[in-house]
């Protein structure tokens, strides 16, 4: 029997496994945690390097620096984000944010995936309470009423077995299994775009500026890596997505640098293209009508999955997984049932509408930004110069950076 039983494990799945690890907190070595998860070269410690990288707001960087996972992943290399400019394309309608103007080291951070999956896995595997159980399948759950536990059927290597739990979290991600058997119904909203993601080199540095410039495809952000490297993601519409897919190296770099802009190129000088692949998915917003059933609470992309604009959605997973493990973490040291309603309905209250606004928020970005529309042109650029006062710039870069939830 575990006392909580965490499907995918993932960025958003492994961190919460980790929060409640007893490598950090003693207090935590009675809790029975397992992790199920399918990829079975997360066991070989193979990490996935298509490219992919996460933008960390400053206030998740502290979640995970308490947890005690963030000193793996500055080892194997993070790079903070000393500064965003914010513009519309090559009008001189722009935004700076800066560290000076909050007052800290870093607005956030950019953390390739492969990174904080390793150093994730490797503060799990340190844990003496975590059960891991990979390669793994679920295939069907089961609220069991009379004995008030939720039963889990699972195949492994070793075939199909049944797992009981007094909590079941899903965190396996959008397409969630664990919702869907769980018949928890979602809106969403589907967007006419692609985001193509793929890194690059420049012949100078970044400086640890980000940028993200709004086209009229979408948002195209420039998130810096180390000294001289830097993940793009181009927000491209659903029509010219597959051309630009097909395009050979040469062109496809001709395109990108075009959507850099001159004076960025200048900066920058040469540009060339270090990944392998151009990893590309449909950004869609996506929102759970509730976030927990008896024995069950879902977590990250599993529950909500916004537009990348902003970078917000994995920072609302790590909010989502620092909310529950307290939540559970003060049940447990009060004798409480960990799996409770009661208990689950407080990470809930917690969680939907910080989500949900954050969600709504970076929808009607999107929109405003990506319209050519005439009021829309003129209410973003308002918007821009609004920004310029310093109140407003601050109050934004107080809940971009998730200080509000620290």
């Amino acid at each position: 029997m575990f006392d909580v039983l965490i499907v995918g494990a993932g960025m958003v799945g492994a961190s919460l496994a980790c929060a409640l690890g007893d490598k950090n907190c003693k207090s935590n070595r009675s809790l029975k945690i397992g992790i199920i998860e399918s990829h079975s070269n997360f066991l070989r410690g193979e990490f996935s390097a298509d490219g992919r990288a996460s933008a960390i707001a400053y206030g998740s960087s502290q979640i995970w620096q308490n947890i005690g996972v963030w000193g793996g992943m500055e080892r194997r290399g993070v790079t903070p984000m000393h500064k965003i400019q914010i513009s519309e394309g090559d009008l001189p309608y722009q935004v700076q944010l800066r560290r000076e103007d909050m007052g800290q080291e870093a607005l956030g951070y950019i953390v390739e995936n492969s990174v904080t999956l390793a150093s994730l896995w490797e503060f799990a595997r340190q844990c003496q309470n975590i059960e891991l159980i990979c390669p793994a399948q679920v295939l069907d759950i089961e609220y069991v009423s009379d004995r008030d536990v939720m039963r889990v059927k699972v195949s492994s290597e070793i075939g199909d077995q049944y797992l009981e739990t007094k909590l079941l979290v899903g965190a396996d991600g959008g397409r969630s299994q664990v919702r869907q058997l769980a018949n928890i119904t979602t809106s969403e909203r589907h967007y006419e775009q692609t985001c193509i993601v793929t890194t690059i080199k420049s012949e100078n540095p970044h400086q640890n500026f980000a940028y993200e410039r709004f086209q009229p495809s979408g948002p195209f952000a420039i998130l810096p890596l180390g000294s001289d490297r830097a993940c793009v993601v181009w927000t491209a519409t659903k029509k010219e997505t597959p051309r630009l897919l097909a395009l050979n190296e040469a062109d496809f770099l001709q395109e990108m640098c075009l959507r850099f802009g001159k004076p960025l190129m200048e900066q920058l000088g040469s540009i060339e293209i270090e990944s392998r692949t151009r990893a590309n998915y449909e950004p869609r917003w996506m929102h759970s009508q509730t976030y927990i059933k008896p024995r069950l609470a879902i977590v990250g992309d599993a529950a909500h999955t916004t537009h990348p604009i902003a970078g917000q959605g994995m920072n609302l997973g790590i909010r989502d997984i620092n909310a529950l493990a307290n939540v559970l973490k003060t049940a447990h040291q009060n004798n409480q049932d960990v799996g409770s309603i009661k208990v689950l309905k407080i990470y809930e209250a917690r969680r939907k509408w910080d989500n949900l606004g954050v969600i709504l928020l970076t929808d009607i970005s999107n929109r405003i930004f990506s319209s050519q529309n005439w009021f829309f042109k003129g209410l973003r650029r308002f918007g821009l110069l609004i920004l310029q006062i310093s109140l407003f710039k601050r109050i934004l870069m107080f809940f971009m950076m998730g200080l509000h939830q620290v």
